[in-house]
């Protein structure tokens, strides 16, 4: 059973490390999402 879920699409992981890879290669630059338009 996953311990750590995706906070931006709820992808399941068993690791923080490997919830971290994924925000990282997935999501990283989502600032958008968290309301932070200076960049786009």
């Amino acid at each position: 059973m996953a311990k750590y879920k995706c906070p931006y699409c709820g992808s399941e992981f068993d690791t923080a490390e490997e919830l971290s890879k994924h925000i990282d290669r997935v999501h990283h630059g989502s600032g958008l999402l968290e309301g932070d338009t200076r960049k786009y």
